[in-house]
Formats: structure tokens, C-alpha cells, sequence
């Protein structure tokens, strides 16, 4: 793979030798727009740059993992390339999976071409090469989901992506009522990661993918494990007879040797505002508990994000869009939550959250997007002078905040490395351009 150097970087890994198991196990939503490119703010303590310099054409989902065994950082995510050559009204968006590793990034390499992005998610298999899984497939006929698969890409040789679908319908995963049994749209808000060589990947049933109630409100959370070739899928929240609406922004992560997951409600469509958070785990039974609503959420944004740590637990943050209330939660046992501990909660910020847990302090720390100081700014109308990408990190009990980026940072993906040195992918938030932030 050919790769340029990042010569700011290039003494960055020299302690990091070995890494915990990151992923990002699924992407978030919400939108912002606007015009200018900004300043060139940020934190001395960062290493800052682009990773794509041909990645601002506009925002849209990115998601970020963290290779255990190499420190690699791979990062997949959409890039809007606008109307197709043939003049179609549908506008291309390339799915894209760039690398940084030993301060060096690696060219871009495109992984296909869609028209429908609800979505994507990113891990490393146990060879070190990465997995990609968005809205894939075929079209099954409609004229509107150009994609309506489920599909992972796995890369091998470096730069070899090949294409599987593990699921290409409702009745193919069957839930037992004839709502979840019926349609074609499966793989929505995919959310990946392994456990050795077995894929977990969590997804959003929408049947057809049309109306209100049989297809948004009745979809359901779904998972299929194994991989590449061959997947045995189940559901694992029905919406087909309560009219729910579950399965959307999912995000997982393996924890204490079990996949756990946290996803929202959303009614009313693909990509619509999300309510709650709803939390379920495998024990060591290989039974999931009852899915348990964590927090009464009006507007989750860009979804719940979660993390663990062997001292902390299950740690879950979220914000209320609604009121720009930015909480943290955790639990030693997945079972009883503490109350909600605020870490944001003035202005118009603590958006799009990505939570991380530090392995050395053992202590969570949270990115997020502010767009201004006043309130009530909605996300077109944020100014250039007033972006912040921030992170708050929780020390002795009390969470201290510290600047990364000046010109903000849309939907941040947060890890750490195993010497507690942090690392964040995420967009310019008038551009889009996709940036990584490495502490020195």
C-alpha cells in the first residue's frame, strides 16, 4: 500500500507497541451545514492534519477503530462526489478507508460507490486488515434503495476489498409476526466487531423502507455473527407488533469477552432524530439480557456512545439535542446504571459525543462538537469563529476540559492508546474534511 509521511508525526507510536482493542462498533447521525473553511485553531498538546485532503465536499459519517496488535488507526467514511455521469438525480457518494499508522498516513482507497448512506462501521479482523460495513448490495428491484443489503467488505493483501452480504431480506431473519417478516431493507446503522475471527455486526431492520408505521415504527434490531462466508443471524429487539421503532444509531463493543450495545428509537424514517437509550449485553450464558431503556432522551443526535473498562465498567454517553444536555453514565456490573452525571451543559454544544475510557487512569473521557456559546444555535447556523471541538476527561471525579480544534470537529471518534495518549478522527464541520487529532 503506498502511504505519505506525516513527518510531525513520525516519532508519535514509538511507546505504543501494543493497544487495547478499539473500535468504533457503529457511526452516528445528525447534521450540520454551513459555509467558509474557519481558522487554523487548535491544541499544541495535538498533532493535527488532514487525512484526505480530497474529503471536503460536504458532512457525512465517518467511524474509526484502533488495531490492538499495531496501533494502526483506520478510518472509513463516506465522501460526497455529487451527481453520477450519466446525469442521474441520485447523488454518488464513495465509501472510502484511509490508515494512519507509525506517523504515516496511507492513500484513500475507495471500497464502492453508493447512493445511500445510513451508516458505517469499521473493525480490525484478527490479521490485522480492516472490515467495513454500511448499506450495501442490490437494489431488490426499488427504485429509490439503490442499497438495501446488508454488506461487509474485508480487506486483505492491503488493498483488496471483497464484498460479502449476510442478509438480503426481512424474511430471512424471521421474528415471528408478519410485520418483521416482510421487506427487503436490512443493514441500517450497522455496527461491527470481533472477537477473535468472529464477526458481530448489529443492525436496523426497516422492512420496506416506505411507511410509517409497518416499516419505521415497526422495525427491529437485529445481529448476525461468523464471517466472511458464512452467518447465522437472529433478532434481538422487535418493533413489528409495539411499534418501537428500534434499532437505530446502534453502537457495540466487545466487553469483558461479550458483545454489549446501546441503539436508539427512531421514528418516522431512515436518518430521523432518535429517542432514548436503550442498553443490552450477553452474558456469559450466551443469553442477552432484556433490553433496558437507560435514559429518556427528547433528540439523541448522533446516538448514544459506550465504552468499558475493567474498573469502571459499562460506561454510556449521551446528548439531549433537545436541551444540550451532555450525561454520563456507568455501571460495574451492566445491570444497575448510576444517575445521570452532567459534563456539558451551557451554550449550544456537547454534540455528537464519542466516549473512550483511558486504560491507564482508568477513567472515561468524552469528545464533542461545540458550535457556540449562546443558546439555542442550531447547527446551520454555527459561526467559524465559535467552533470547538472539545474533550472532557473525568479526573478524581470531576470532568476538565481542554481544546483540541478551533475550527470544531463534526461527529468525533475517540480512542486511546495503551500508554493513555489519545487519538480522534473526525470532519471539519463546514467542509467536511476529514482530520485526525494525535496527542504528542
Amino acid at each position: 500500500m503506498s502511504v505519505r509521511p506525516l513527518l510531525a508525526l513520525a516519532v508519535l507510536l514509538a511507546a505504543c507497541s501494543s493497544t487495547p482493542g478499539l473500535n468504533d462498533g457503529g457511526s452516528g447521525g445528525g447534521s450540520a451545514s454551513g459555509g467558509g473553511t474557519g481558522g487554523s485553531g487548535g491544541n499544541d498538546a495535538y498533532f493535527i492534519s488532514p487525512m484526505d485532503p480530497g474529503s471536503g465536499t460536504g458532512l457525512s459519517y465517518l467511524a474509526m477503530a484502533v488495531d490492538p496488535a499495531t496501533s494502526k488507526v483506520g478510518v472509513a467514511y463516506f465522501v460526497n462526489k455529487g451527481a453520477p455521469p450519466d446525469g442521474g438525480s441520485m447523488t454518488d457518494f464513495e465509501l472510502r478507508y484511509v490508515e494512519w499508522q507509525s506517523g504515516q498516513l496511507s492513500a484513500p482507497q475507495v471500497i464502492r460507490t453508493v447512493q445511500r448512506t445510513v451508516g458505517v462501521t469499521v473493525a480490525f479482523q484478527s490479521n490485522g486488515e480492516p472490515a467495513v460495513a454500511f448499506l450495501g448490495g442490490g437494489n431488490d428491484m426499488s427504485a429509490f434503495w439503490l442499497q438495501s443489503d446488508l454488506e461487509v467488505d474485508y480487506r486483505s493483501g492491503g488493498s483488496t476489498w471483497t464484498p460479502q452480504v449476510p442478509v438480503t431480506g426481512s424474511p430471512n431473519v424471521p421474528c415471528g409476526n408478519p410485520v418483521s417478516d416482510n421487506g427487503f431493507v436490512v443493514g441500517l446503522w450497522p455496527a461491527l466487531v470481533f472477537d477473535g475471527t468472529k464477526a458481530y455486526l448489529a443492525w436496523r431492520d426497516v422492512h420496506n423502507g416506505q411507511f410509517p408505521q409497518q416499516d419505521w415504527a415497526g422495525s427491529d434490531l437485529k445481529l448476525s455473527e461468523g464471517g466472511p462466508s458464512s452467518w447465522a443471524s437472529k433478532c434481538l429487539q422487535v418493533g413489528g407488533n409495539n411499534k418501537q421503532a428500534y434499532g437505530g444509531r446502534i453502537q457495540m463493543i466487545m466487553a469483558n469477552g461479550q458483545p454489549a450495545l446501546v441503539h436508539d428509537q427512531a421514528f418516522g424514517g431512515a436518518d430521523t432524530s432518535g429517542q432514548n437509550v436503550i442498553f443490552m449485553r450477553r452474558k456469559a450464558d450466551m443469553q442477552w439480557t432484556t433490553p433496558a431503556t437507560l435514559l429518556s432522551i427528547a433528540n439523541t443526535q448522533s446516538g448514544a456512545t459506550l465504552a468499558y473498562d475493567a474498573t469502571e465498567g459499562y460506561g454510556i454517553a449521551v446528548v439531549d439535542r433537545s436541551n444540550n444536555q451532555l450525561t454520563y453514565i456507568h455501571s460495574t456490573d451492566g445491570t444497575t446504571f448510576t444517575v445521570p452525571d452532567p459534563v456539558y451543559g451551557t451554550g449550544s454544544g456537547g454534540w455528537f459525543p464519542s466516549l473512550a475510557m483511558d486504560p491507564v487512569n482508568h477513567e472515561p473521557a468524552i469528545a464533542y462538537y461545540v458550535c457556540s456559546p449562546r443558546d439555542g444555535v442550531t447547527e446551520s447556523a454555527c459561526l467559524a469563529s465559535e467552533d470547538e471541538l472539545r474533550i472532557a476527561q473525568r479526573i478524581s471525579g470531576n470532568w476538565r476540559e481542554s481544546l483540541i480544534d478551533g475550527e470544531g470537529g463534526y461527529l468525533p471518534k475517540l480512542a486511546f492508546f495503551a500508554n493513555g495518549k489519545k487519538v480522534l478522527a473526525y470532519r471539519h464541520p463546514k467542509t467536511g474534511l476529514l482530520k485526525l487529532a494525535v496527542e504528542k
